[in-house]
């Protein structure tokens, strides 16, 4: 098996190893002398044509009050479309696909899942790390098993709590033994009560057989099955509520108790409910007859769960503090119509996903150019005055930025952060 470790291959000698450190460090500490707390909320597929609505009504007060305290654009996702793995490991380390290894969910020849230590570029968080800013890492896709970072990793995986047939696998969290803190934190899906998610339904609008029996044959049957499915739907709604529920806990913990510069937190609620109950909201978007049933039901999931969104967006900014510099993305959007032997919420992800930041040497000028989520990795190194690497895909957007910031820590360059060998 061939694993990867940090180190300056030795073709550089020693010379090129003292130049590339300063060229990374520069002078002082942390990176160049740019100190910052850090807070980056991603929110899987969030969408504007959803958003936007929700912000003129006020629904979105957290996000609303980063927007207008700081900048914001849509942000253009991988083209031609990708996977929410592929899209969010581009985000992590500003390169695409070709260069740091995940392209779906799966390996396409071993059909195995393509995990961490298939990845074969670095992330921000490891850069950063590297200079001495200490890191927390919650849920990001693609992250077991955890790899060693100056402070804190949870993965993705930790979400799913172990079955007879399926233990545990190792490697959950780094350092190790933080497993054993945070597994108390787990939420499951058969713990959660139904009235922790009626907030989220009408089930009291639902069609009754009674009247579905009253419709033309063809409209009979489309309600009795969403009828029949009704409580099907809800299960599968607390499975995907559970994991935000469960990386929340586990950041307002760490944040509580073990607070580093840098705190990295990914939900992915907002996507798994557009993909579900999409067309129940906007079922002329979706190029499929929608049960009445379904509209009555789940016809506001996706919009309240936006609004638990904020709260939960609202929630980490009061944990972590308000005076840090704190970004929000989201790694695509949705577009319809599906196909027609598919129901249930959207089949694309659209294009534009939303980007958000304010902090300190940030402009408040509210919305500018559109950019790409391959920026996002490059951007955060400039927060933090370390130079951005010549092998990456993404560039800096320099219009986030002040200029005073921008004049005191100019966009510096190296060859590259991959400082990893091979050893067989």
């Amino acid at each position: 098996m061939i694993e990867r470790f940090r180190m300056v291959p030795a073709t550089l000698g020693l010379v090129a190893m003292i130049l590339l450190l300063s060229l990374v460090t520069g002078c002082g500490s942390k990176g160049g002398g740019v100190e910052r707390r850090f807070l980056l909320v991603g929110l899987d597929g969030l969408e504007w044509s959803a958003v936007e609505p929700l912000l003129e009504q006020g629904r979105l007060p957290n996000l609303q009050a980063l927007m207008d305290r700081g900048v914001w654009c849509r942000l253009r996702s991988l083209e031609p479309k990708r996977k929410s793995p592929v899209i969010w490991t581009t985000m992590a380390t500003g390169k695409l696909p070709d260069k740091h290894g995940i392209s779906d969910y799966f390996d396409p020849t071993t059909k195995k899942i393509l995990t961490s230590n298939v990845r074969s570029a670095r992330t921000f968080w490891d850069i950063l790390g590297e200079q001495g800013h200490t890191v927390t890492v919650i849920g990001w896709l693609v992250s077991w098993p955890a790899e060693k970072v100056n402070g804190y990793m949870v993965t993705d995986y930790f979400r799913y709590p172990p079955k007879p047939n399926r233990p545990l696998p190792e490697k959950l969290t780094y350092p190790d033994e933080l497993l054993a803190e945070i597994e108390p934190l787990r939420v499951v899906d058969k713990s959660i009560a139904d009235t922790e998610v009626e907030r989220f339904f009408d089930l009291a609008n639902a069609m009754s057989g009674e009247e579905a029996q009253r419709l033309p044959v063809v409209e009979m049957f489309r309600e009795m099955r969403a009828i029949a499915d009704l409580e099907g739907h809800i299960e599968q709604f607390k499975d995907f509520f559970a994991a935000d529920l469960t990386f929340m806990a586990v950041a307002r913990h760490l944040i509580r108790e073990r607070l580093t510069d840098i705190c990295v937190v990914y939900l992915r609620g907002t996507d798994s409910v557009s993909h579900k109950f999409w067309a129940a909201g906007w079922p002329d978007e979706v190029g499929v007859e929608v049960a009445e049933t379904d509209e009555r039901v789940f016809g506001e999931t996706v919009e309240r769960y936006y609004e638990y969104a904020d709260e939960m967006l609202g929630e980490l900014i009061t944990e972590f503090g308000d005076d840090a510099t704190i970004m929000v993305c989201s790694d695509h959007g949705f577009e319809g119509p599906r196909s027609p032997n598919e129901r249930g919420g959207i089949k694309d992800h659209g294009p534009l996903g939303v980007f958000v930041l304010a902090g300190a040497g940030i402009r408040t000028v509210g919305e500018i150019e559109e950019t790409s989520v391959r920026d996002i990795a490059p951007t955060v190194l400039e927060l933090f005055g370390l130079p951005i690497g010549d092998d990456m895909d993404g560039v800096v957007m320099m219009e986030v930025f002040e200029e005073d910031y921008l004049k005191e820590h100019p966009v510096r360059r190296i060859p590259t952060h991959e400082i990893w060998e091979e050893e067989k």
